[in-house]
This record gives C-alpha cells, sequence and structure tokens, in this order.
C-alpha cells in the first residue's frame, strides 16, 4: 500500500498597525482589559459604517508581492455570512471572487509550494471559556488579518513546519508583523487527506493550533488517523486539536464556499491598483532572506552559516555592518563565527534582540587585524566586552595582558623546558607525531596562555627533529 500525505496551509497573520481595519480602535489587543479596544463599528451595531485602513491594504500587497503574487488590479471586500458568537455582525469582511494578490510561490531548498492567495480580512472576536460558561471579547474583533493560503503541495508534517517558519520569516523580514504563533498573531489551519493507491481520502481541515510544535503533532496524528480509518466519501470536515491528549476531534461537516453566501461589500468601494502605486510597494519590500543567503555565499560562508545569519532580519543587519561591503572571505567567515558563535549566546542569555547601534565595525576589523597574536577564545571574549561597553578591544587586550607571545627565542626556551620535563611524552612523539598536542599543552600551561599555539607547534616540532 503506497500512502502519500496531501498537505494545504491557511495561515493567518494580524499586521501589526496602530489601528483596526475598518475603525480606528486600537489594533493592540494583547493582555488588554476584555472590551475595551471596541466601537460601534467593529461591535457590528446598526448603522456603523466601515472605512477601510489603507496601510493594512498595502501591507497586504507587500506581502503577496514578495511572496511572488500577482496583485489584482482591481479588488473588492465581500460579506461572509455564518453564525458565530463571537463574531457581532454576523458577518465577516473577507475577500473571495478578486483577492488583492494571486498565485505565488514559497520556495523551500528548491521545492517550490505554490500560494493560491493572500488575502485581507478582518478577525473576529475571542470566546473565552470560564467554569461552563462562555465570555466574549471583542477586543481583536475587527483587527486586520492576512490569509495566506497554499495549495496542497507540502508532503510531510516537517515539511509543513518548514514552510510556516519560512513564511512567518519573511513577514518578519517585511516587519508587518510580529507573527508569533504562540501569541496568536499568526495562526495556522492546515488541510490533510491521504492519496492511498491513488484514491484520495476525505478532506480534514485542522482548528485550534497554538505552537509550529502542534502543528506538527496535528498533521503526524490526522495522517495515522486517516491511514488506519480511511474515508472516501469526499465530505470534507473541520477537526479540533487537544493539544492535552494530543489528538484531533471532530467539529462539524466543514462549509463549503455556497453556505457563506458571499456578496460583495456594499458599503466599502471596490479597488484599483495602478502600475505606478503597484510598483512603489514592490520597491519597499527589503532584501529577503533567500536574497540575503546568496549574497553571504558570495562572501564565501558556508550554505549553512549564511542560513544561520539570515534567519533574523535585525541579526543580519548587524552583520552586514560589521564586515562592510565586499568583505575579504576570511574576514566574513571570522565575523560569521563570532555571531553564530559569542554573540548569539550572549542574546540567548541574556533573552534580549540584537542592538545594531551597539556593533562598531572597527573593533571586528581591528581583531582580525591581530588575529594572529590572539587566541580564538581572546577574540570571542574581547568582541563581547566590547558590544557590552563599548570598548576598544585592542585597549582591553592590553589592559588584560591578552596578546599571545610571539617571540621565537623565549618560547624555544620554554619548549627546551617541557621537553626536559616530559620525557615520556617525547617518546610517545617518536612513536605517534599526533600526540604532540599534549606537549604544546604543557608548553601553553607554562607561559600562562600567552605563547602563540602555532609557534609554539613549530618550535616543538622542530626541537624534536
Amino acid at each position: 500500500m503506497t500512502v502519500t500525505p496531501i498537505i494545504g496551509l491557511e495561515a493567518h497573520v494580524e499586521l501589526k498597525t496602530k489601528s483596526k481595519m475598518f475603525c480606528g480602535c486600537s489594533a493592540d489587543h494583547f493582555h488588554v482589559d476584555p472590551n475595551t479596544h471596541t466601537c460601534p463599528v467593529c461591535l457590528g451595531l446598526p448603522g456603523a459604517l466601515p472605512v477601510p485602513n489603507k496601510i493594512a491594504i498595502e501591507w497586504c500587497l507587500k506581502l503577496g508581492l514578495a511572496l511572488g503574487c500577482t496583485v489584482n488590479k482591481n479588488s473588492f471586500f465581500e460579506r461572509k455570512n455564518y453564525f458565530y458568537p463571537d463574531l457581532a455582525k454576523g458577518y465577516q469582511i473577507s475577500q473571495y471572487q478578486q483577492p488583492f494578490t494571486v498565485k505565488g510561490i514559497l520556495n523551500l531548498d528548491g521545492h517550490e509550494i505554490k500560494i493560491n492567495r493572500a488575502h485581507l480580512e478582518e478577525d473576529t472576536g475571542k470566546s473565552v471559556h470560564v467554569n461552563g460558561v462562555t465570555l466574549l471579547d471583542f477586543n481583536r474583533s475587527g483587527v486586520p488579518l492576512v490569509e495566506v493560503v497554499s495549495e496542497p503541495d507540502i508532503s510531510s508534517p516537517e515539511e509543513a513546519k518548514k514552510y510556516l517558519v519560512k513564511l512567518q520569516q519573511i513577514i518578519r523580514y517585511l516587519g508587518i508583523s510580529d507573527a508569533d504563533i504562540e501569541k496568536g498573531s499568526m495562526r495556522c489551519e492546515p488541510t490533510v487527506n491521504l492519496d492511498i493507491d491513488g484514491q484520495r481520502t476525505s478532506l480534514v481541515e485542522i482548528k485550534n493550533i497554538a505552537s509550529l510544535t502542534g502543528v506538527l503533532n496535528a498533521i503526524n496524528y490526522e495522517i495515522n488517523r486517516q491511514s488506519q480509518n480511511p474515508e472516501f466519501n469526499g465530505a470534507k470536515t473541520t477537526r479540533g486539536w487537544d493539544a492535552d491528549k494530543n489528538q484531533t476531534f471532530l467539529q462539524r461537516e466543514k462549509e463549503g464556499s455556497s453556505d457563506y453566501r458571499y456578496f460583495p461589500e456594499p458599503d466599502i468601494p471596490p479597488f484599483e491598483f495602478t502600475d505606478s502605486q503597484i510598483e512603489e510597494i514592490k520597491a519597499s519590500i527589503p532584501e529577503l532572506p533567500d536574497q540575503k543567503v546568496v549574497k553571504y555565499k558570495s562572501y564565501g560562508l558556508s550554505g549553512y552559516d549564511a542560513n544561520l545569519i539570515a534567519q533574523d532580519s535585525s541579526f543580519a543587519m548587524a552583520y552586514e555592518k560589521a564586515v562592510g561591503q565586499n568583505p575579504l572571505p576570511e574576514f566574513a567567515k571570522l565575523v560569521a563565527n563570532i555571531f553564530s558563535g559569542s554573540i548569539k549566546t550572549l542574546l540567548n542569555e541574556t533573552q534580549t534582540e540584537i542592538d545594531i547601534k551597539k556593533i562598531n565595525p572597527d573593533h571586528f576589523q581591528k581583531l582580525f587585524d591581530k588575529k594572529s597574536e590572539l587566541s580564538s577564545n581572546s577574540i570571542k571574549q574581547l568582541i563581547i566586552d566590547s558590544y557590552q561597553t563599548g570598548q576598544d578591544p585592542l585597549v582591553t587586550a592590553q589592559t588584560q595582558n591578552l596578546f599571545q607571545v610571539s617571540d621565537t627565542g623565549k618560547i624555544e626556551e620554554l619548549a627546551k623546558k617541557v621537553l626536559a620535563d616530559n620525557p615520556k611524552a617525547v617518546d610517545d612523539y617518536k612513536k605517534n607525531p599526533n600526540s604532540i598536542g599534549f606537549l604544546i599543552g604543557q608548553l601553553m600551561k607554562l607561559s600562562a596562555g600567552s605563547a602563540n599555539p602555532q609557534l609554539a607547534k613549530e618550535i616543538l616540532e622542530k626541537l624534536l627533529k
């Protein structure tokens, strides 16, 4: 039996605009007292009229263009009609027939995942279940929400997670949302069915997933469930995800587009976008992660290092500030090692974001120029000290006596003492030259770590021969 998963993803991204999609209420709803950011428009009171948020529309187009989508020059909002307690109006203003952007691609290591659309809508309120009672908080109602819908081109739970991480990364590079799944500013609803020996099982959409790990586990569970109990009746169902029990559960038969009775929103005129407007938005898109990786590889970095540096836009900008334009490969590699090593460790330990203002390119260049006189550990510590204090790292190195001794005569004197004190190690070297590491270590210990290790090795080898 051949089983192939067929996975699509609907990602909902809350834009971090100051105001909501169709009114002037604050869009900030995270940990805010319930129902304090509301008005007649987002509460759906009779006679209240929506006014579209221009920034939200531009950001939706920006994301669509960043994903390689085409902009629908003629577009409009529609009413998606359904009843749910947290939907105050009884309908959601969304898009169906002519979404703002369509037909894009997200590249995952050479595998292209097609994007069906990236359209704009308003978020719903929030149902809070407490002691058997459901309370409604409408602070989130009306917050601008971009829905990015992939085609079912994803073939494994791991690839689904990679897709979401990549999408999250692009969104954060654009600066239009925090895209934090744990905080709810990015939510995901996978669709899963299987191809079993040429027959497709019934489609399932999974809701209520609150983490990337949850996405992975929910899809895995659904693949196993459908493999063991396949249904081929063509029905579409919605299942919820229970993170405590680590399983999905049936919620309802899934509605089709006709059930929502879409029709054009009568209170908002249609939109017409000109070529110049589209080009202006396209020009505002920064260099994206894939472009960064190509550039860093041209610096001589490995694919692994390039991807590591490009993961976060602020981190990438700080790295580029440190290396400058067209750096030498050896310098670019040294700085990359410092960023991915000691700097990232510091940020993780202090739970902080990198501060680009604290990155001084001269400090990196000075340490690179003196790399033959400083140990790699000293260089790492010196750059951290300079990042935290602003102090010239070479001044610190001088104060702390970190410069390595490169005086041949002094090191030779130390080497002779080491050889005289360790006759067994000398015999071991004659049998196995690779054992010289012990003698180098003894010399470094005798010099209190100040000897240049490469020079120490060369002098020891010369004396031993």
